[in-house]
Protein backbone atom coordinates (compact mmCIF):
# COMPACT_ATOMS: atom_id res chain seq x y z
CA UNK A 1 0.00 0.00 0.00
CA UNK A 2 0.88 3.30 -0.42
CA UNK A 3 -0.37 6.85 -0.46
CA UNK A 4 -1.24 8.53 -3.38
CA UNK A 5 -2.16 12.29 -4.56
CA UNK A 6 -4.88 13.12 -6.98
CA UNK A 7 -5.48 16.38 -8.24
CA UNK A 8 -9.24 17.04 -9.93
CA UNK A 9 -9.86 19.38 -13.37
CA UNK A 10 -9.54 22.27 -10.76
CA UNK A 11 -6.24 21.62 -9.32
CA UNK A 12 -7.92 20.43 -5.97
CA UNK A 13 -5.82 17.74 -4.48
CA UNK A 14 -6.82 14.40 -2.37
CA UNK A 15 -5.47 12.05 -0.59
CA UNK A 16 -6.01 8.73 -1.18
CA UNK A 17 -5.07 5.34 0.12
CA UNK A 18 -3.97 2.82 -2.98
CA UNK A 19 -2.32 -0.43 -3.74
CA UNK A 20 -1.00 -1.87 -6.40
CA UNK A 21 -1.65 -5.58 -7.34
CA UNK A 22 -0.82 -8.01 -10.52
CA UNK A 23 -3.64 -9.73 -12.56
CA UNK A 24 -2.81 -11.72 -15.45
CA UNK A 25 0.59 -10.53 -15.83
CA UNK A 26 -0.52 -7.05 -15.76
CA UNK A 27 -0.17 -4.10 -13.12
CA UNK A 28 -3.14 -2.70 -11.60
CA UNK A 29 -3.88 -0.16 -9.24
CA UNK A 30 -6.82 0.18 -6.85
CA UNK A 31 -8.39 3.11 -4.54
CA UNK A 32 -8.75 1.55 -1.03
CA UNK A 33 -9.83 4.68 0.49
CA UNK A 34 -9.91 8.54 -0.29
CA UNK A 35 -8.88 10.85 3.17
CA UNK A 36 -10.10 13.85 2.02
CA UNK A 37 -8.62 17.02 0.61
CA UNK A 38 -5.33 17.53 1.58
CA UNK A 39 -5.39 21.27 2.52
CA UNK A 40 -8.49 20.73 4.86
CA UNK A 41 -6.28 17.88 5.96
CA UNK A 42 -3.68 20.10 6.78
CA UNK A 43 -5.14 22.72 8.43
CA UNK A 44 -7.57 20.95 10.77
CA UNK A 45 -4.37 18.91 11.82
CA UNK A 46 -6.08 15.98 11.39
CA UNK A 47 -3.33 14.30 8.98
CA UNK A 48 -1.02 15.18 11.96
CA UNK A 49 -3.01 13.16 14.07
CA UNK A 50 -3.55 10.20 11.61
CA UNK A 51 0.32 10.07 11.19
CA UNK A 52 1.26 10.31 15.22
CA UNK A 53 -1.83 7.23 15.57
CA UNK A 54 0.13 4.78 12.84
CA UNK A 55 3.46 5.67 14.13
CA UNK A 56 2.70 3.60 17.25
CA UNK A 57 2.62 0.94 15.04
CA UNK A 58 5.48 1.96 13.20
CA UNK A 59 8.36 0.29 14.92
CA UNK A 60 11.35 1.22 12.41
CA UNK A 61 10.14 4.71 12.81
CA UNK A 62 10.12 4.84 16.33
CA UNK A 63 13.54 3.66 16.39
CA UNK A 64 14.99 6.12 13.93
CA UNK A 65 13.06 8.79 15.46
CA UNK A 66 14.17 8.20 18.63
CA UNK A 67 17.78 7.57 17.90
CA UNK A 68 17.36 11.54 17.00
CA UNK A 69 17.42 11.96 21.20
CA UNK A 70 19.86 9.29 22.25
CA UNK A 71 22.88 9.99 23.28
CA UNK A 72 25.85 7.66 24.10
CA UNK A 73 29.16 8.79 24.81
CA UNK A 74 31.27 7.17 26.87
CA UNK A 75 31.83 3.21 28.23
CA UNK A 76 32.77 2.31 31.49
CA UNK A 77 34.50 -0.64 32.96
CA UNK A 78 31.76 -3.13 34.52
CA UNK A 79 32.75 -7.18 34.34
CA UNK A 80 36.47 -7.65 36.39
CA UNK A 81 35.31 -4.25 38.76
CA UNK A 82 31.82 -6.31 39.60
CA UNK A 83 33.42 -9.93 40.31
CA UNK A 84 35.88 -8.20 42.37
CA UNK A 85 33.65 -6.31 44.05
CA UNK A 86 31.14 -9.25 44.84
CA UNK A 87 34.29 -11.53 45.89
CA UNK A 88 35.70 -8.71 48.16
CA UNK A 89 32.15 -9.26 50.13
CA UNK A 90 31.76 -12.75 49.62
CA UNK A 91 35.18 -13.47 51.30
CA UNK A 92 34.98 -10.68 53.66
CA UNK A 93 37.09 -8.24 53.25
CA UNK A 94 34.79 -5.72 52.57
CA UNK A 95 33.48 -5.96 55.97
CA UNK A 96 37.05 -5.95 56.84
CA UNK A 97 37.91 -2.99 55.13
CA UNK A 98 34.24 -0.81 56.81
CA UNK A 99 35.04 -2.32 60.11
CA UNK A 100 38.65 -1.07 60.47
CA UNK A 101 37.51 2.29 58.66
CA UNK A 102 34.91 2.88 61.36
CA UNK A 103 38.10 3.22 63.91
CA UNK A 104 39.43 6.13 61.93
CA UNK A 105 36.76 8.59 62.45
CA UNK A 106 38.46 11.49 61.97
CA UNK A 107 39.72 10.02 58.20
CA UNK A 108 37.82 12.60 56.04
CA UNK A 109 37.86 10.07 52.56
CA UNK A 110 36.11 7.29 50.78
CA UNK A 111 38.90 4.65 52.47
CA UNK A 112 36.79 1.69 51.39
CA UNK A 113 36.29 2.73 47.92
CA UNK A 114 39.85 3.93 47.50
CA UNK A 115 41.30 0.56 48.51
CA UNK A 116 38.58 -1.42 46.47
CA UNK A 117 39.75 0.74 43.27
CA UNK A 118 43.30 -0.20 43.83
CA UNK A 119 42.43 -4.07 43.84
CA UNK A 120 39.96 -3.80 41.11
CA UNK A 121 42.76 -1.86 39.36
CA UNK A 122 44.88 -5.14 39.66
CA UNK A 123 42.28 -7.10 37.20
CA UNK A 124 41.77 -4.35 34.88
CA UNK A 125 44.69 -3.03 34.12
CA UNK A 126 47.52 -2.63 36.57
CA UNK A 127 48.69 0.78 36.71
CA UNK A 128 50.40 3.41 39.41
CA UNK A 129 48.34 5.25 41.67
CA UNK A 130 48.54 8.25 39.73
CA UNK A 131 47.28 6.82 36.72
CA UNK A 132 44.16 5.10 38.59
CA UNK A 133 43.84 8.67 40.34
CA UNK A 134 43.86 10.54 36.80
CA UNK A 135 42.56 7.64 34.08
CA UNK A 136 41.17 4.74 35.27
CA UNK A 137 39.20 5.63 37.90
CA UNK A 138 36.53 7.28 35.96
CA UNK A 139 36.68 4.94 33.71
CA UNK A 140 35.03 1.99 36.45
CA UNK A 141 31.12 1.55 36.25
CA UNK A 142 30.18 4.59 39.01
CA UNK A 143 27.87 1.62 40.81
CA UNK A 144 30.68 0.20 41.61
CA UNK A 145 33.00 2.67 43.64
CA UNK A 146 30.05 4.66 44.37
CA UNK A 147 32.12 8.15 44.68
CA UNK A 148 34.28 10.22 42.12
CA UNK A 149 38.13 10.12 42.13
CA UNK A 150 39.17 11.80 45.19
CA UNK A 151 42.81 13.60 45.31
CA UNK A 152 45.85 11.49 44.19
CA UNK A 153 47.07 12.47 48.16
CA UNK A 154 43.97 10.20 49.42
CA UNK A 155 45.42 7.32 47.85
CA UNK A 156 48.80 7.48 49.76
CA UNK A 157 46.73 8.16 53.02
CA UNK A 158 44.84 5.58 52.27
CA UNK A 159 48.06 3.37 51.89
CA UNK A 160 49.15 4.35 54.89
CA UNK A 161 46.81 3.42 57.04
CA UNK A 162 46.11 0.34 55.47
CA UNK A 163 49.42 -0.76 56.50
CA UNK A 164 48.55 0.62 59.99
CA UNK A 165 46.10 -2.56 59.92
CA UNK A 166 48.51 -5.02 58.54
CA UNK A 167 48.03 -7.72 61.15
CA UNK A 168 44.35 -7.24 61.04
CA UNK A 169 44.33 -7.98 57.09
CA UNK A 170 46.92 -11.14 57.43
CA UNK A 171 44.77 -12.82 60.07
CA UNK A 172 41.36 -12.25 57.91
CA UNK A 173 43.26 -14.21 54.61
CA UNK A 174 44.28 -16.53 57.49
CA UNK A 175 40.87 -16.99 58.91
CA UNK A 176 39.87 -17.38 55.67
CA UNK A 177 36.85 -14.84 56.40
CA UNK A 178 36.00 -16.86 59.40
CA UNK A 179 35.79 -20.41 58.09
CA UNK A 180 39.01 -21.37 59.71
CA UNK A 181 37.29 -21.44 63.40
CA UNK A 182 39.51 -22.33 66.55
CA UNK A 183 38.18 -26.36 66.12
CA UNK A 184 40.08 -25.76 62.84
CA UNK A 185 43.01 -24.26 63.48
CA UNK A 186 45.29 -26.99 61.99
CA UNK A 187 46.96 -26.68 58.27
CA UNK A 188 48.00 -29.85 56.44
CA UNK A 189 50.61 -28.55 54.38
CA UNK A 190 52.64 -25.30 53.51
CA UNK A 191 54.79 -24.38 50.92
CA UNK A 192 57.50 -21.64 51.37
CA UNK A 193 59.44 -19.65 49.21
CA UNK A 194 61.12 -16.61 48.31
CA UNK A 195 61.35 -14.26 45.55
CA UNK A 196 62.82 -10.93 44.39
CA UNK A 197 60.01 -7.82 43.34
CA UNK A 198 62.24 -5.21 41.44
CA UNK A 199 62.23 -1.14 41.70
CA UNK A 200 62.42 0.93 38.67
CA UNK A 201 65.32 2.73 40.63
CA UNK A 202 68.88 2.13 41.55
CA UNK A 203 69.24 4.35 44.76
CA UNK A 204 69.70 2.45 48.17
CA UNK A 205 69.27 5.20 50.39
CA UNK A 206 69.21 4.25 53.69
CA UNK A 207 67.49 7.26 54.68
CA UNK A 208 64.16 5.81 52.62
CA UNK A 209 63.94 2.46 54.73
CA UNK A 210 65.55 -0.43 55.08
CA UNK A 211 63.96 -2.88 52.14
CA UNK A 212 65.58 -1.60 48.74
CA UNK A 213 69.03 -3.41 48.29
CA UNK A 214 70.68 -4.49 45.70
CA UNK A 215 71.14 -8.10 45.74
CA UNK A 216 70.71 -11.67 44.03
CA UNK A 217 68.04 -10.90 41.88
CA UNK A 218 65.89 -14.16 40.37
CA UNK A 219 64.41 -11.37 38.20
CA UNK A 220 68.15 -11.06 36.22
CA UNK A 221 67.85 -7.67 37.01
CA UNK A 222 70.94 -6.93 39.43
CA UNK A 223 71.03 -3.55 37.53
CA UNK A 224 67.93 -2.41 40.20
CA UNK A 225 67.13 -2.25 43.65
CA UNK A 226 64.89 -4.82 45.13
CA UNK A 227 62.92 -6.27 48.01
CA UNK A 228 62.48 -10.12 48.72
CA UNK A 229 59.03 -11.47 49.25
CA UNK A 230 58.41 -14.45 51.19
CA UNK A 231 55.40 -16.51 51.01
CA UNK A 232 53.46 -19.16 52.61
CA UNK A 233 51.02 -20.50 50.85
CA UNK A 234 48.84 -23.62 51.22
CA UNK A 235 48.17 -26.92 49.71
CA UNK A 236 45.10 -24.92 47.23
CA UNK A 237 48.02 -22.14 46.16
CA UNK A 238 45.69 -20.10 48.38
CA UNK A 239 48.30 -17.28 50.33
CA UNK A 240 48.37 -18.24 54.18
CA UNK A 241 51.01 -15.29 55.46
CA UNK A 242 54.28 -13.28 53.56
CA UNK A 243 57.15 -11.48 54.97
CA UNK A 244 58.87 -9.06 52.82
CA UNK A 245 62.70 -8.72 53.66
CA UNK A 246 65.66 -6.11 52.13
CA UNK A 247 66.94 -7.18 48.82
CA UNK A 248 70.01 -8.49 49.77
CA UNK A 249 68.90 -10.64 52.50
CA UNK A 250 70.17 -14.03 52.38
CA UNK A 251 67.70 -16.78 51.82
CA UNK A 252 68.22 -18.78 54.67
CA UNK A 253 67.76 -16.03 57.01
CA UNK A 254 64.44 -15.87 56.10
CA UNK A 255 62.94 -18.66 57.55
CA UNK A 256 63.28 -18.39 61.06
CA UNK A 257 61.58 -14.98 60.99
CA UNK A 258 58.48 -17.05 59.24
CA UNK A 259 58.84 -19.68 61.86
CA UNK A 260 58.24 -17.28 64.41
CA UNK A 261 55.80 -15.60 62.74
CA UNK A 262 53.97 -19.22 62.11
CA UNK A 263 54.36 -19.94 66.24
CA UNK A 264 53.11 -16.13 67.60
CA UNK A 265 51.15 -14.58 64.81
CA UNK A 266 49.14 -17.81 63.60
CA UNK A 267 49.60 -19.98 66.95
CA UNK A 268 50.11 -23.12 64.59
CA UNK A 269 52.91 -25.69 64.92
CA UNK A 270 50.94 -28.64 63.76
CA UNK A 271 52.01 -28.49 59.88
CA UNK A 272 54.23 -29.32 57.31
CA UNK A 273 56.66 -26.95 56.24
CA UNK A 274 57.73 -27.40 52.65
CA UNK A 275 60.61 -25.35 51.48
CA UNK A 276 63.47 -25.45 48.70
CA UNK A 277 66.83 -27.04 48.89
CA UNK A 278 68.12 -22.80 48.75
CA UNK A 279 66.82 -21.74 52.27
CA UNK A 280 68.28 -25.15 54.16
CA UNK A 281 71.04 -24.73 56.53
CA UNK A 282 71.82 -27.03 59.59
CA UNK A 283 70.89 -24.17 61.77
CA UNK A 284 67.36 -23.69 60.18
CA UNK A 285 66.58 -27.79 60.82
CA UNK A 286 67.70 -26.79 64.07
CA UNK A 287 65.64 -24.15 63.99
CA UNK A 288 62.70 -26.11 63.08
CA UNK A 289 63.19 -28.86 65.42
CA UNK A 290 63.07 -26.50 68.60
CA UNK A 291 59.71 -25.48 67.77
CA UNK A 292 58.79 -29.11 66.88
CA UNK A 293 57.17 -28.61 63.48
CA UNK A 294 57.51 -31.01 61.26
CA UNK A 295 59.12 -30.14 57.69
CA UNK A 296 60.09 -31.34 53.82
CA UNK A 297 62.97 -29.49 53.23
CA UNK A 298 65.03 -29.96 49.69
CA UNK A 299 68.23 -31.58 50.52
CA UNK A 300 71.64 -30.39 48.85
CA UNK A 301 72.82 -33.17 48.08
CA UNK A 302 76.19 -32.83 46.65
CA UNK A 303 77.74 -30.51 50.02
CA UNK A 304 77.51 -34.08 52.21
CA UNK A 305 80.35 -35.70 53.01
CA UNK A 306 82.64 -38.01 50.33
CA UNK A 307 80.86 -41.53 52.46
CA UNK A 308 77.55 -40.11 52.17
CA UNK A 309 77.90 -38.89 48.51
CA UNK A 310 79.04 -42.34 47.48
CA UNK A 311 75.94 -43.96 48.92
CA UNK A 312 73.50 -41.12 47.37
CA UNK A 313 75.25 -42.51 43.97
CA UNK A 314 75.14 -46.36 44.24
CA UNK A 315 71.33 -46.88 42.08
CA UNK A 316 71.77 -50.61 42.98
CA UNK A 317 70.20 -49.52 46.42
CA UNK A 318 67.60 -48.32 44.85
CA UNK A 319 64.05 -49.81 44.19
CA UNK A 320 61.87 -48.87 40.87
CA UNK A 321 58.25 -46.97 40.97
CA UNK A 322 56.21 -48.56 38.25
CA UNK A 323 57.43 -50.73 35.87
CA UNK A 324 58.96 -48.54 33.07
CA UNK A 325 62.34 -48.10 35.47
CA UNK A 326 62.12 -44.48 34.71
CA UNK A 327 61.64 -43.40 38.16
CA UNK A 328 63.48 -44.74 41.52
CA UNK A 329 63.74 -44.34 44.92
CA UNK A 330 65.47 -45.08 48.18
CA UNK A 331 65.19 -44.32 51.85
CA UNK A 332 68.24 -43.83 54.34
CA UNK A 333 68.67 -42.23 57.81
CA UNK A 334 70.66 -39.25 58.14
CA UNK A 335 71.47 -36.90 60.64
CA UNK A 336 68.61 -38.78 62.97
CA UNK A 337 65.83 -37.98 59.73
CA UNK A 338 64.57 -39.35 56.99
CA UNK A 339 66.20 -38.91 53.61
CA UNK A 340 64.32 -39.47 50.52
CA UNK A 341 66.27 -39.66 47.17
CA UNK A 342 64.77 -40.19 43.99
CA UNK A 343 66.69 -40.77 40.34
CA UNK A 344 64.33 -39.96 37.07
CA UNK A 345 65.16 -40.37 33.66
CA UNK A 346 63.28 -37.06 32.44
CA UNK A 347 66.05 -35.34 35.06
CA UNK A 348 68.57 -36.91 34.38
CA UNK A 349 67.85 -35.68 30.76
CA UNK A 350 67.09 -32.29 31.83
CA UNK A 351 70.55 -32.30 33.96
CA UNK A 352 72.73 -33.22 30.78
CA UNK A 353 70.82 -30.84 28.09
CA UNK A 354 72.18 -27.91 31.00
CA UNK A 355 75.45 -29.28 31.74
CA UNK A 356 75.94 -29.82 27.87
CA UNK A 357 74.65 -26.27 27.11
CA UNK A 358 77.27 -24.95 29.71
CA UNK A 359 80.34 -26.43 28.29
CA UNK A 360 79.41 -26.18 25.17
CA UNK A 361 79.26 -22.47 25.59
CA UNK A 362 82.80 -22.70 27.39
CA UNK A 363 84.05 -24.43 24.29
CA UNK A 364 83.40 -21.89 22.23
CA UNK A 365 84.90 -18.96 24.48
CA UNK A 366 87.93 -20.93 24.43
CA UNK A 367 88.26 -21.68 21.04
CA UNK A 368 87.66 -18.29 19.44
CA UNK A 369 88.59 -16.00 22.34
CA UNK A 370 91.95 -15.46 24.28
CA UNK A 371 90.00 -14.76 27.53
CA UNK A 372 91.16 -13.25 30.65
CA UNK A 373 90.88 -15.64 33.20
CA UNK A 374 89.08 -12.53 35.91
CA UNK A 375 86.84 -12.11 33.17
CA UNK A 376 86.08 -15.24 31.35
CA UNK A 377 82.91 -16.09 33.65
CA UNK A 378 81.06 -15.21 36.76
CA UNK A 379 78.26 -17.65 37.22
CA UNK A 380 78.80 -20.22 39.29
CA UNK A 381 77.86 -22.65 37.39
CA UNK A 382 80.59 -21.72 34.27
CA UNK A 383 83.54 -22.33 37.22
CA UNK A 384 82.43 -25.91 38.42
CA UNK A 385 83.72 -26.71 34.68
CA UNK A 386 86.91 -25.49 34.83
CA UNK A 387 90.49 -25.52 35.94
CA UNK A 388 93.36 -23.15 35.65
CA UNK A 389 91.78 -20.00 36.62
CA UNK A 390 93.79 -18.99 38.92
CA UNK A 391 96.83 -19.36 36.89
CA UNK A 392 95.87 -17.82 33.77
CA UNK A 393 95.05 -20.77 31.95
CA UNK A 394 91.41 -21.53 31.67
CA UNK A 395 90.30 -24.86 30.07
CA UNK A 396 87.80 -27.63 30.20
CA UNK A 397 87.88 -29.96 33.37
CA UNK A 398 86.88 -33.19 32.04
CA UNK A 399 87.15 -34.65 35.39
CA UNK A 400 84.05 -32.22 37.11
CA UNK A 401 82.39 -33.13 33.75
CA UNK A 402 82.13 -36.47 34.49
CA UNK A 403 81.54 -36.59 37.62
CA UNK A 404 78.60 -34.34 37.26
CA UNK A 405 77.71 -36.71 34.68
CA UNK A 406 76.89 -39.28 37.64
CA UNK A 407 74.59 -37.16 39.36
CA UNK A 408 72.14 -36.46 36.51
CA UNK A 409 68.56 -36.97 37.70
CA UNK A 410 69.25 -37.42 41.38
CA UNK A 411 67.27 -35.46 43.89
CA UNK A 412 66.64 -35.59 47.72
CA UNK A 413 64.68 -34.41 50.38
CA UNK A 414 65.05 -34.07 54.08
CA UNK A 415 62.01 -35.10 56.48
CA UNK A 416 61.16 -35.81 60.31
CA UNK A 417 57.74 -36.86 59.17
CA UNK A 418 57.00 -40.22 60.40
CA UNK A 419 57.34 -42.92 58.08
CA UNK A 420 53.38 -44.06 59.18
CA UNK A 421 52.32 -40.41 58.53
CA UNK A 422 53.69 -40.37 54.77
CA UNK A 423 55.22 -43.16 52.86
CA UNK A 424 59.13 -42.39 50.92
CA UNK A 425 56.79 -41.78 47.63
CA UNK A 426 54.88 -39.53 49.43
CA UNK A 427 56.94 -36.97 51.18
CA UNK A 428 58.73 -36.58 47.48
CA UNK A 429 55.06 -35.59 46.03
CA UNK A 430 54.59 -33.21 48.82
CA UNK A 431 57.62 -31.42 47.88
CA UNK A 432 57.10 -31.69 44.62
CA UNK A 433 54.01 -29.49 45.03
CA UNK A 434 56.21 -26.64 45.58
CA UNK A 435 55.21 -25.27 42.33
CA UNK A 436 52.21 -24.17 44.15
CA UNK A 437 54.32 -21.25 45.21
CA UNK A 438 55.83 -20.85 41.85
CA UNK A 439 52.46 -20.48 40.37
CA UNK A 440 51.44 -18.30 43.27
CA UNK A 441 54.91 -15.62 42.22
CA UNK A 442 53.96 -16.57 38.59
CA UNK A 443 50.40 -14.48 39.16
CA UNK A 444 52.08 -12.16 41.09
CA UNK A 445 53.96 -10.66 39.06
CA UNK A 446 52.33 -11.49 35.75
CA UNK A 447 48.84 -10.62 35.58
CA UNK A 448 48.91 -8.18 39.00
CA UNK A 449 52.29 -6.82 37.68
CA UNK A 450 53.17 -6.04 41.64
CA UNK A 451 56.88 -4.78 39.56
CA UNK A 452 58.28 -3.05 39.21
CA UNK A 453 56.86 -0.51 41.76
CA UNK A 454 57.59 3.10 42.41
CA UNK A 455 57.36 3.58 45.92
CA UNK A 456 60.80 4.86 47.68
CA UNK A 457 59.38 4.70 51.80
CA UNK A 458 59.55 0.80 53.62
CA UNK A 459 55.56 1.71 54.57
CA UNK A 460 54.42 2.94 51.28
CA UNK A 461 56.15 -0.66 49.48
CA UNK A 462 55.11 -2.65 52.16
CA UNK A 463 51.13 -1.55 51.80
CA UNK A 464 51.45 -1.74 47.57
CA UNK A 465 52.50 -5.00 48.11
CA UNK A 466 49.86 -5.98 50.51
CA UNK A 467 47.57 -4.07 48.08
CA UNK A 468 49.06 -6.59 45.46
CA UNK A 469 48.92 -9.60 47.92
CA UNK A 470 45.51 -8.93 48.86
CA UNK A 471 44.09 -9.40 45.14
CA UNK A 472 46.12 -12.14 44.55
CA UNK A 473 44.70 -13.64 47.43
CA UNK A 474 41.20 -12.67 45.69
CA UNK A 475 42.60 -14.61 42.03
CA UNK A 476 43.90 -17.48 44.19
CA UNK A 477 39.92 -18.28 45.46
CA UNK A 478 38.83 -17.89 41.88
CA UNK A 479 42.02 -20.08 40.94
CA UNK A 480 40.61 -23.11 43.27
CA UNK A 481 37.39 -22.84 42.59
CA UNK A 482 38.27 -23.37 38.61
CA UNK A 483 40.53 -26.11 38.98
CA UNK A 484 37.77 -27.77 41.30
CA UNK A 485 35.37 -27.51 38.32
CA UNK A 486 37.70 -28.33 35.85
CA UNK A 487 37.04 -25.61 33.18
CA UNK A 488 38.97 -25.26 30.07
CA UNK A 489 39.83 -22.04 30.65
CA UNK A 490 42.19 -19.74 33.13
CA UNK A 491 41.09 -17.12 35.63
CA UNK A 492 43.26 -14.49 33.51
CA UNK A 493 41.20 -15.72 30.79
CA UNK A 494 38.30 -14.91 32.02
CA UNK A 495 39.32 -11.62 33.02
CA UNK A 496 40.41 -10.90 29.44
CA UNK A 497 36.75 -11.62 28.77
CA UNK A 498 35.54 -9.93 31.38
CA UNK A 499 37.19 -6.83 30.80
CA UNK A 500 35.17 -5.97 27.47
CA UNK A 501 32.25 -6.42 29.38
CA UNK A 502 30.53 -2.80 29.74
CA UNK A 503 28.59 -0.29 31.05
CA UNK A 504 27.07 1.92 28.54
CA UNK A 505 25.22 4.80 29.69
CA UNK A 506 22.38 5.66 27.36
CA UNK A 507 20.88 9.47 27.45
CA UNK A 508 16.91 10.03 26.07
CA UNK A 509 15.49 13.13 26.65
CA UNK A 510 16.62 13.82 30.24
CA UNK A 511 16.80 10.08 31.89
CA UNK A 512 20.09 8.09 31.58
CA UNK A 513 19.83 4.23 31.36
CA UNK A 514 22.85 2.60 32.36
CA UNK A 515 22.96 -0.59 30.69
CA UNK A 516 25.21 -3.52 30.14
CA UNK A 517 26.43 -5.61 26.56
CA UNK A 518 25.69 -9.18 26.23
CA UNK A 519 28.00 -11.54 28.53
CA UNK A 520 28.30 -14.78 26.77
CA UNK A 521 30.74 -17.67 26.34
CA UNK A 522 33.94 -17.45 29.09
CA UNK A 523 32.17 -14.60 30.44
CA UNK A 524 29.33 -16.05 31.49
CA UNK A 525 30.85 -19.65 32.09
CA UNK A 526 33.07 -17.79 34.77
CA UNK A 527 30.12 -16.16 36.70
CA UNK A 528 28.72 -20.16 36.57
CA UNK A 529 31.86 -21.72 37.84
CA UNK A 530 31.63 -19.34 40.91
CA UNK A 531 28.09 -19.10 41.41
CA UNK A 532 27.85 -15.27 41.10
CA UNK A 533 24.79 -13.67 39.64
CA UNK A 534 25.51 -11.85 36.56
CA UNK A 535 24.14 -7.50 36.30
CA UNK A 536 20.84 -7.15 34.98
CA UNK A 537 21.05 -6.05 31.39
CA UNK A 538 19.81 -2.68 32.75
CA UNK A 539 21.76 -1.84 35.77
CA UNK A 540 20.55 1.66 36.74
CA UNK A 541 18.30 4.69 35.76
CA UNK A 542 18.90 8.08 36.42
CA UNK A 543 17.52 11.62 36.18
CA UNK A 544 19.58 14.18 34.22
CA UNK A 545 20.35 17.60 33.29
CA UNK A 546 19.38 18.04 29.92
CA UNK A 547 22.35 18.97 27.78
CA UNK A 548 21.85 21.48 25.30
CA UNK A 549 19.85 20.65 22.28
CA UNK A 550 18.55 17.50 23.40
CA UNK A 551 14.65 17.22 22.99
CA UNK A 552 12.24 17.87 25.63
CA UNK A 553 9.51 16.44 24.35
CA UNK A 554 7.53 13.87 26.45
CA UNK A 555 8.27 9.98 25.76
CA UNK A 556 4.43 8.81 25.86
CA UNK A 557 5.08 7.19 29.35
CA UNK A 558 8.28 5.97 28.98
CA UNK A 559 9.59 7.63 32.10
CA UNK A 560 6.71 6.81 34.35
CA UNK A 561 7.10 2.54 33.46
CA UNK A 562 10.95 2.95 33.72
CA UNK A 563 10.56 3.92 36.81
CA UNK A 564 8.98 0.81 38.01
CA UNK A 565 11.94 -1.31 36.65
CA UNK A 566 13.70 -3.29 39.97
CA UNK A 567 17.34 -2.53 39.33
CA UNK A 568 19.82 -5.48 40.72
CA UNK A 569 24.08 -5.03 41.20
CA UNK A 570 24.30 -8.58 42.48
Amino acid sequence: MYLRLNRNAHGVAYLQIARSYREDGKVKREILFSLGRLDVLQSTGQIDAMVKALSRYATQQQLIDLSKDVSVSEVYYLGAAHVVSRMLERLGLKKMLERLAVEHPRMKLPWVAIITAMIVSRFIKPCSKRRLNLEQWGKIYPGILETEAPPLKSFYRAMDVLWKHRDDIEMTLFDRGGQRDLFNQELDVVFYDLTTLYFESTNADPEDGELRRFGYSKEHRNDLTQVMLGLLVDREGVPVGYQLFPGNTYEPYSLPVILEKLKTKYRITRIILVADRGIVTKDNVGELRKANMDFILGMRLWTMTKAWQAKVLDKGQYRPLGKEGTFLIREMEYDKERLILTWSRERAERDAAIRNEIVNKIREQLENKSPEPKQFVTHKGYRQFLKGLNEGTPRLDEGAIAESQKRDGLFGVLTNVAAKTLRGEEVYDRYRDLWRVEDAFGEIKGPIETRPMFHWVDPRIQSHVLLCLLAYYVEAIMIREFRKATVAFTVPQWFRALNNIYAIPIDVRGTRAWVRNEIKGIAADGYEVLHLKIPERVLKIEKIHLDEGVGTQNLGGMEKNIEKIKISQN
